[in-house]
């Protein structure tokens, strides 16, 4: 591991619906004394991820903190922009806008909002939003929003990044048109090369410069010396987000095919436990990273030499206080200097 890579920059997602908010912030006061760059906070039911990042960012004096991602569905834009935008206002810099579509049983099962137009309402939110976040002011008349006229009271001095979640090509190619960064998923290092592709064409068709656009994705970590527990663990999680057509489809264009199609009949037959055991060893090793601590570390640099701007760790529960995972993965996966 090369000391260039050692050093660069390095995020890690904080969620699970066993942390408290209060073991939230000591995780995220641990990360940013160890050195990472930026604390992502995917929105679970009941907690408002805006919230979180605004009074996770106070707490705290350099990390940046980013929403990872809230659904365009639940929010107006113009709204979601006065939020991050008023956070920024206390902790200058340090905010990011994480934005996505979510996942069409919960939009429409959980919030009751039909499930219309995904990207396009993505596309428009993010124009919105990042036109909010950089000027303070916005004229916009799409397909979705059609606003006359939308001005915050306060000047903006501190832009919010806008990051869109994207991971298959027509995703990846919208965010690269009109976000400041792209937030990838159970990415494997043959698919990074293929995902900023994608995202430079999409910037280069919009006149943009595709190197001012960051590139960040998940990556299921655990530092665990016993490989058994973590991947009983994570075959669960990979079943679970098997279950839902955008992932099954993206697994299949990873190579996964058989594994996706079994794991879709499991699912047809409301069997969890058949649909963990489908998971193959290579489709864990694929897309998760375990092991030792300095295993952890090299496989994080070969997704940064792979292209990936910010590798995101996201520590995932085993069969142990979900605290424990993350304090060991947090500091096993620290960047050297921290």
């Amino acid at each position: 591991m090369t000391e260039a890579l050692s050093r660069a920059p390095l995020g890690v997602r904080i969620r699970d619906a066993r942390l408290s908010l209060p073991a939230m912030l000591e995780l995220v006061r641990e990360a940013e004394s160890l050195g990472y760059h930026s604390a992502w906070l995917p929105e679970g039911p009941g907690r408002d991820a805006l919230t979180e990042a605004a009074l996770l960012a106070q707490a705290t004096h350099r990390i940046q903190i980013g929403t990872g991602i809230i659904p365009v569905f639940t929010r107006l834009p113009t709204v979601a922009a006065a939020t991050a935008l008023t956070a920024a206002q206390l902790v200058p810099g340090r905010i990011v806008l994480g934005i996505g579509i979510g996942h069409r049983q919960h939009m429409q099962a959980a919030h009751g909002v039909p499930f219309d137009k995904p990207v396009q309402r993505t596309r428009e939110f993010a124009e919105i939003a990042r036109a909010l976040c950089q000027t303070g002011s916005v004229e916009y008349h799409g397909q979705i929003y059609d606003i006359d006229g939308f001005a915050m009271e306060d000047p903006v001095t501190e832009p919010v990044p806008i990051y869109i979640a994207a991971l298959r090509e027509g995703m990846l190619r919208m965010a690269g048109a009109v976000a400041d960064g792209v937030l990838m998923n159970w990415v494997t290092l043959d698919y990074v090369p293929r995902a900023i592709e994608l995202i430079h064409e999409g910037a280069r068709a919009a006149g943009r410069d595709p190197s001012t656009i960051r590139v960040a994705s998940y990556l299921r970590t655990c530092v665990c010396d016993d490989p058994e527990r973590v991947e009983r663990a994570s075959r669960a999680q990979v079943a679970r987000y098997g279950s839902m057509p955008y992932y099954r489809r993206y697994f299949q264009s990873i190579g996964f095919g058989d594994e996706a199609q079994a794991i879709e009949q499991a699912w047809q037959r409301d069997d969890a436990q058949a649909a963990a055991a489908i998971v193959s060893t290579r489709m864990l090793r694929a897309i998760t990273i375990y092991g030792s601590a300095d295993e952890c570390r090299l496989r994080l640099d070969a997704y940064r030499q792979a292209g990936l701007d910010l590798p995101i760790i996201a520590p995932f529960p085993i069969d142990e206080p979900i605290e424990q995972t993350f304090e060991r993965t947090l500091r096993g996966c620290a960047p050297a200097g921290g």
